[in-house]
């Protein structure tokens, strides 16, 4: 009975079934293969009228390719009417981000089954429909591995898993490439929202926290109060406890407090971080406590790790004045946590080590990351040269983690449009080459003639997949799924539509647009008392803008 049963929870994850969109591979040993492209029955039936043929006879490769159209997670189910042998027929099943990592053997350009299993050799019965894999994939291969046999599949769906919650925040505009940019940044983040929140649905399929300010972001703006965030932050209270430093990473510790405290300006609920006291105002007195009255942080964990700000900084000594801007952002979102819990003590060492960190002098350097958190942390001030800094060789220099912060650092101290020229060419490169899904890293130096996630490994042809990465994510390592990347959206909402808290729970927002060269936007923006719509358009060199707010909500022009 149910009844005897041990439960640990009940799954929130939706799960679809979807046909694939095309097959970009066929090999001389199979026969209709485009019949798998027709949405199948979700139950197999002996005597099916139409099926696809792989048989290895006569010596003939029997392989396919297949294309779903856009990144998911979870696998798929094959639907074998019958085989040559009654035993079952061995296939190597793999997944892929890009059609080439699905092709490619392991071990070769960094292909691995880190995580995820992600190539396998399974066997099919000689009737049945049996489903396999969990992992984050658009392509798929398969590959009749027996000698001398045939299988006949009567069809085949990708298994898709996902959080089934609205899209409340949208965003539209006189540019689809920034409308689609919004929607991809929302899909990333989305798949990522698995059990708990995770970076990547390929790898990295943990609770990375310091990862997970920019996720954070994207929700609020997209998705509202969602309580796997809640859950995400406990489970990291609960699995780190101190003094160990969340994931293991000083750094980390830094954005466990700036997450809390940027979720609760949204939410506004005391709940939360009164549950939590026991855990984020220790952690915050360990990071006061390195800090010395001389203004030196002492961090030794980080200092072996390179002051991890993102990888393309690390081991750059200048990522220690990033890290400096940072402590400065948390230290001041941290205010927000001292006043619900009614701590002014703690309040006061966070106002005074900050004055203590201001003392040290600061650099401009060549790294974007690090300029953007001297300048939002009001390190340095000089807004010409971070504007000039930022904005130099365009979308040259970003990351996909710290595109938020480089993008709000440019519209305040350059411009809005220069922030969207740098957005456009960024992640617009992207989408140019196939992306579904914003990726762990990106350099605009990978794009060359002919790239494209598509594209089938040929001997010396150039592979933007499997010939670039860096860091711990070379070659097909790298993550094309990664939720860090979905912090334009929260951009476009922030600074086009214009739309920032004033006070906790969004009792209070300005709705101040700026449209650079569009012509016109509008949006929406979930709040704990509903949904905010926006609209800005240019009208005789004006911009007029429209509101419809719930009546709880001030909204400050």
């Amino acid at each position: 009975m149910l009844s005897d049963l041990r439960y640990i929870e009940t799954e929130t994850l939706r799960r679809d079934h979807i046909a694939p969109v095309e097959i970009l591979l066929a090999t001389e040993g199979v026969e209709n293969a485009e019949y798998l492209l027709t949405p199948a029955d979700s139950q197999i039936r002996m005597g099916a009228p139409y099926y696809t043929t792989l048989s290895t006879e006569g010596g003939k490769k029997a392989a396919l390719l297949l294309d779903f159209g856009s990144e998911i997670v979870g696998g798929v189910r094959l639907f074998s009417l019958e085989s040559s042998q009654r035993a079952g027929t061995r296939i190597r099943l793999s997944f892929g981000e890009s059609a080439a990592e699905a092709m490619t053997p392991l071990g070769e350009k960094g292909t691995s089954c880190d995580h995820a299993i992600r190539d396998m050799e399974v066997t099919l019965p000689w009737n049945g429909m049996n489903a396999f894999g969990y992992t984050g994939f658009r392509f798929v291969y398969i590959e009749v591995l027996d000698k001398e046999c045939w299988l006949r599949l009567s069809g085949l769906q990708g298994v898709c898993l996902y959080r089934d919650i609205p899209y409340l925040g949208t965003f539209h505009s006189s540019d689809p490439i920034l409308d689609r940019i919004y929607e991809v940044c929302a899909y990333t983040v989305h798949l990522n929202m698995q059990h708990l929140i995770w970076d990547g649905i390929k790898r990295d399929r943990a609770v990375w926290i310091g990862d997970m300010h920019p996720e954070m972001l994207t929700i609020r703006t997209v998705f509202g109060q969602q309580k796997i965030l809640d859950d995400s932050l406990r489970f990291v209270a609960k699995n780190y406890p101190l003094p160990q430093w969340p994931n293991g990473m000083a750094t980390y510790g830094l954005w466990y407090l700036f997450i809390l405290s940027d979720w609760y300006l949204h939410g506004g609920s005391d709940e939360l971080i009164t549950e939590l006291a026991d855990y984020w105002k220790p952690l915050l007195s360990q990071w006061l406590d390195l800090i010395h009255d001389e203004g030196e942080a002492l961090i030794e964990e980080e200092i072996k790790s390179g002051f991890f700000l993102d990888w393309p900084t690390r081991y750059h000594e200048e990522a220690r004045a990033g890290i400096y801007g940072l402590i400065c952002l948390t230290l001041d979102a941290c205010q927000r946590l001292c006043k619900s819990v009614k701590d002014i003590t703690l309040s006061d060492r966070c106002k005074h080590k900050r004055a203590v960190l201001e003392k040290s002098s600061f650099k401009i350097g060549d790294k974007k990351q690090v300029t953007a958190m001297l300048w939002l942390s009001g390190l340095i001030r000089d807004k010409k040269a971070i504007a000039e800094a930022l904005s130099k060789q365009g979308g040259h220099g970003m990351s996909t983690f710290q595109s938020y912060y480089i993008l709000k650092a440019t519209a305040e101290a350059a411009d809005t449009q220069t922030a969207l020229d740098m957005l456009r060419e960024y992640y617009g490169g992207m989408l140019q080459v196939g992306a579904t899904t914003f990726w762990e890293d990106f350099d605009l130096d990978w794009l060359q003639d002919g790239a494209h996630l598509k594209n089938l490994p040929i001997d010396g042809q150039y592979d933007i997949h499997g010939d670039n990465g860096r860091f711990c994510y070379v070659g097909f390592r790298h993550s094309l799924c990664h939720g860090w990347s979905g912090g334009p959206s929260a951009f476009l909402a922030e600074n086009v539509l214009g739309i920032r808290i004033l006070e906790a729970g969004c009792r209070k927002l300005a709705i101040q647009p700026h449209l650079g060269d569009l012509e016109w936007a509008s949006g929406t923006y979930p709040t704990p008392y509903g949904i905010v719509s926006v609209s800005a358009k240019k009208v005789d060199g004006q911009i007029v803008v429209e509101v419809d707010a719930p009546k709880e909500i001030e909204i400050v022009q």
